[in-house]
């Protein structure tokens, strides 16, 4: 057999989708698993959304669409990128995808060249440097720290800003952290890649998802960075919609235009009946929206107690999202049955092999004293696993 790519050997595999399909197989083998691994809300998806499918499927919406997207549904993304964020696209300039990571990785592939730099503040969600690396680019992380919220600083920017830089990934609401960047301190880091000609990939997929009177802020809606930032969005995590697989993004007419050459050349189209499901979405009712963040904010409060009750855990109280991000650092080096836990990963699998509960390492998000702790999950399933990290974390000496 002759050697597979290269490029494809040095990328790492979702560690999230990793540990979702474990949590998936310890079930199906009869174990009593409860499961902090997917970004997954597990509401249905609203009955108007679903509906909606079913019509479509009833007046055999089951073609092939236009590569970019039915037009009606990238009207709807227009106007609801123009009434909830502020920025003005035409049509022509949504490109709908497979999903919020689809866009990413579409819009990567149409700016970068070989040699170009993407910066990427960690703690960051897993795929970000994987894509980077998959388009012949360079992932340049940035590490940022629990004192400033896991948020990334002007000056870092500023630094870590080259001749060769293309882009800068940024997250707000993040995955993993929760953070939320404000209006003004977005506003800095516009000045900074405006005057450096340096693009942003915003990743806002978790928009809604915020708690405590934060507001959201797209940083394409500042005059200056109009050419300059790629939107990515999708409906997903909103609308509880994961398994529809439908991201857009919205970006100047040439980066559009680049981006949907790369998905005409590799998928075509996203779903049909996912888009008119799509379009539901967008134009309906949003009061399932606000209900279950209502819900996650609940399970954000349990569960952020639960766990910085227990002595040694640190913790970032996240502003959005629904994920928390514990420092586990102080059990490094404490013991069970003669086995020492010598990093997040090893904790990660004393808590699944001794108590039965599924948490991310940190380290797949360049942060390798922490894990992710999805509370996207019921109260229920938050309620066993806060009892057995207690139980387990009293094993260690």
């Amino acid at each position: 057999m002759k050697p597979l790519s290269s490029k494809v050997a040095k990328a790492e595999a979702s560690q999230t989708l990793a540990l979702t399909a474990l949590a998936k197989q310890l079930r199906a083998e009869g174990k009593d698993v409860v499961s902090l691994t997917a970004g997954e809300p597990d509401f249905p998806t609203p009955a108007h959304i679903k509906h909606a499918a079913v019509n479509a499927i009833e007046a055999n919406h089951t073609k092939y669409t236009v590569n970019a997207g039915i037009p009606e549904l990238r009207k709807a993304v227009a106007a609801k990128f123009q009434r909830d964020n502020n920025l003005t696209f035409e049509p022509s300039q949504i490109l709908v995808s497979n999903g919020a990571k689809h866009s990413i990785f579409n819009t990567l592939a149409a700016i970068c060249n070989k040699g170009d730099e993407v910066i990427i503040p960690a703690p960051y969600w897993v795929s970000y440097p994987e894509m980077v690396k998959l388009v012949d680019a360079t992932p340049v992380i940035i590490n940022t720290t629990e004192k400033n919220d896991f948020k990334m600083t002007p000056a870092q920017l500023r630094r870590a800003i080259t001749k060769k830089t293309k882009a800068l990934i940024l997250c707000s609401p993040s995955n993993p952290t929760g953070s939320v960047y404000s209006r003004e301190e977005i506003e800095e880091l516009a000045r900074i890649l405006h005057k450096a000609d340096v693009y942003v990939i915003a990743d806002e997929i978790y928009e809604k998802v915020i708690y405590d009177g934060m507001e959201h802020f797209s940083i394409g809606s500042i005059p200056e960075m109009k050419d300059l930032a790629i939107t990515v969005n999708g409906v997903s995590k909103a609308y509880s919609m994961t398994g529809w697989r439908i991201g857009y993004l919205g970006a100047a007419t040439e980066i559009t235009s680049a981006a949907e050459k790369v998905q005409s050349q590799t998928t075509s189209n996203a779903s049909s009946i996912s888009q008119y499901a799509a379009l539901a979405a967008l134009t309906g009712p949003n009061d399932e929206v606000t209900a279950m963040t209502k819900e996650f904010c609940k399970r954000r409060e349990y569960i952020y107690n639960a766990v910085t009750s227990i002595e040694g855990i640190t913790c970032v109280k996240p502003k959005g999202a629904f994920y928390l991000f514990p420092n586990v650092s102080a059990y490094f080096g404490k013991k069970f049955d003669g086995a020492a836990i010598k990093s997040a990963d090893d904790f990660a699998k004393f808590l699944i092999k001794e108590e039965q509960v599924v948490t991310v390492p940190g380290t797949g998000f360049g942060a390798k004293n922490c894990i992710r702790m999805s509370y996207a999950c019921s109260m229920q399933e938050l309620e066993k696993a806060a009892e057995r990290l207690c139980r387990g974390l009293k094993k260690l000496k």
